[in-house]
């Protein structure tokens, strides 16, 4: 019979018997809930360590971790008693099981047939101190102070957030907080349509403006096509079209040195004969009667 399969227990045992080199645990990265072990080479060699220093000589290994969990009354009946743990090149953390007749009962009727550890982490996420391991129907690679059965659910860190962003995301689209991942992608095309739509329209209207200001000097509807096409190339062809306005008018300068022009006075007979001698009046009269 080989007593070393991969964490799976052999078909019957004896109370009392002890396998050797059971793996307790493969080499890898295993996740539990928020949490990712690393189960290398140093974790395992340092958790050996820290069971040798201790000065402990077995690790209990209870029924579904009853030990652990205070839901269940702490039950501490033993199933086996781990000693020798090592690290095997391939299978990752291994330790010799003496069976109880308890123990040797649930795995010899196939009640139990997987083994499950439970330990603590360090900073690092590597397992360093070994607390129990246990026979169980559902076992889980290992997370820190937490029991190793099947999480309910296991819930990676990443689709936790996940979660959060799409449930945020509904929200903002008005969706409801069931709809799905084809409800969420209709939604925000037609969000897309409805943006395009609305710049189009923009776009529509600057050329419209554009093209009416400057009729006079280009065909308005190939002006606000070009506009529509390439808005800065339009912009320069009518900057090229449109000429400088002239002066309207010539400002004079009305300064005190411009000298205004004589103007003659107007004649007046009767001055004109009044200041001659007495004796000519009469001959001026005479010729200019029809002045007087």
């Amino acid at each position: 019979m080989n007593h070393k399969s991969f964490n799976n227990l052999p078909e019957s045992i004896n109370p009392g018997e002890t396998l050797a080199g059971v793996q307790l645990c493969p080499f890898g990265e295993f996740p539990n809930g928020k949490t990712l072990q690393v189960c290398d080479v140093a974790a395992f060699n340092k958790l050996v360590e820290t069971f040798r220093a201790s000065g402990s000589k077995e690790v209990l290994c209870d029924f579904e971790h009853k030990s652990e969990d205070p839901s269940m009354t702490s039950d501490t009946a033993a199933a086996a008693w781990i000693s020798n743990l090592s690290v095997d090149k391939e299978r990752g953390l291994v330790g010799d099981l003496k069976f109880t007749d308890l123990g040797a009962e649930a795995v010899t009727n196939r009640r139990l047939r997987f083994l499950s550890p439970v330990w603590t982490l360090d900073a690092d996420g590597r397992p360093d101190r070994l607390r129990s391991v246990a026979l169980t129907n559902k076992p889980n690679i290992p997370v820190a102070c937490v029991l190793n059965r099947e999480p309910a659910p296991a819930v990676q860190p990443v689709e936790e957030e996940k979660g959060h962003e799409m449930d945020k995301l509904k929200e903002l689209l008005g969706l409801a907080p069931d709809a799905t991942e084809e409800d969420i992608l209709a939604a925000v095309g037609q969000l897309q349509e409805q943006v395009a739509a609305a710049n189009k329209e923009k776009e529509e209207a600057e050329a419209d403006s554009f093209a009416e200001e400057h009729k006079v000097v280009c065909n308005k509807e190939a002006l606000r096509s070009a506009y529509l096409m390439n808005k800065d190339a339009a912009k320069a062809l009518v900057a090229g079209l449109v000429k400088p306005a002239k002066a309207t008018g010539q400002v004079v300068l009305n300064k005190e040195s411009h000298a205004t022009p004589h103007i003659a006075r107007a004649w007046n007979p009767r001055s004109e004969m009044a200041a001659l001698p007495p004796r000519e009046r009469a001959a001026f009269y005479k010729a200019h009667a029809s002045e007087f």
